[in-house]
């Protein structure tokens, strides 16, 4: 017999996505927040803009592979009082910006997301970037030299030694059943949090959404960073890596802790796992702000 159509419109189809972001809209105005899409050659990508209430240097915020900007919701509101402007892209096919096929390659990824910060935030500003977002901020630091005042980078990807390594990672991330996933959020944050069979739905959802796995399984060493790319660093620099950090080996601080030069500041909090603006978004907002504000001493205790 057959089977009666879903009356639950899929996320990935347009006019899904036109109804959620207009929703989002209307609900961000009331805060004050600007929601709206760029033109790029990746598809249009949308970007969260917040004014802020602070006299710190604007804020760029690029979140990880499959996560979005709003995402950063607690983090934003923490920032928001100290910083005069904070910006938050969806990177090309994630979270609300298009699923542009052009975009599943990593330097086609990029050069959207470098696109949209060009249209939307010409202006000097600091670049904090989680995971695959820690990549494109160092990235988005050397092709735009005079854009960055510096970086916040937290678990930063493209530390990936060789081929192996960098299988083994996409493997992780290749979930594909819910003891995948709820072994995966287990290893996302320092502790067990309460929701972790719901969190779980989440990330098996979005990683099994072919866009997503088609960027996945596309990414080879030639995405990955070479020592040279962080040697030659003259920004000032946090590499923020906590100590439940349990997605990324630990070869992949220790390539960063090795190549990056001596004025980088190192913080590795004991609480903090993978994506700390998820749990511990009071804490990282801390060590964020202490960044911008200083670029020599002691590390945040």
């Amino acid at each position: 017999r057959a089977r009666p159509p879903s009356l639950r419109p899929s996320l990935a189809s347009p006019s899904a996505v036109a109804a959620l972001a207009q929703a989002l809209r209307r609900s961000l105005g009331r805060l004050g927040i600007e929601s709206h899409t760029v033109a790029t050659s990746a598809g249009r990508v949308h970007v969260l803009d917040v004014a802020g209430r602070g006299a710190l240097p604007p804020l760029v915020l690029l979140h990880g592979f499959s996560a979005a900007g709003f995402h950063f919701g607690e983090l934003i509101a923490r920032l928001r009082p100290h910083v005069r402007r904070i910006v938050a892209p969806d990177l090309p096919l994630h979270g609300l910006s298009e699923r542009n096929p052009a975009a599943c390659a990593g330097p086609a990824l990029r050069a959207g997301l470098f696109e949209s910060l060009d249209a939307v935030a010409p202006d000097p500003a600091w670049v904090f970037g989680n995971s695959l977002g820690g990549l494109a901020a160092l990235r988005f630091a050397r092709a735009r030299p005079q854009r960055a005042l510096g970086l916040i980078l937290c678990s930063p990807a493209g530390g990936t030694g060789d081929d192996e390594d960098l299988q083994a990672l996409k493997a992780l991330f290749a979930v594909e059943s819910h003891r995948q996933a709820l072994a995966f959020v287990d290893r996302l944050f320092a502790r067990k949090v309460p929701l972790r069979h719901v969190l779980a739905l989440t990330v098996r959802h979005r990683f099994t959404q072919p866009h997503l796995r088609q960027l996945l399984e596309g990414m080879s060493l030639a995405d990955v960073l070479t020592p040279e790319e962080l040697t030659d660093l003259e920004l000032p620099t946090w590499l923020v890596w906590g100590q439940g950090e349990d997605i990324l080996p630990r070869e992949h601080f220790h390539f960063f802790r090795m190549h990056l030069p001596p004025h980088v500041r190192i913080v590795e909090p004991e609480d903090m796992g993978h994506s700390p603006y998820l749990d511990r978004a009071g804490a990282l907002a801390r060590i964020i702000l202490r960044g911008m504000r200083e670029t020599g001493g002691a590390p945040p205790r």
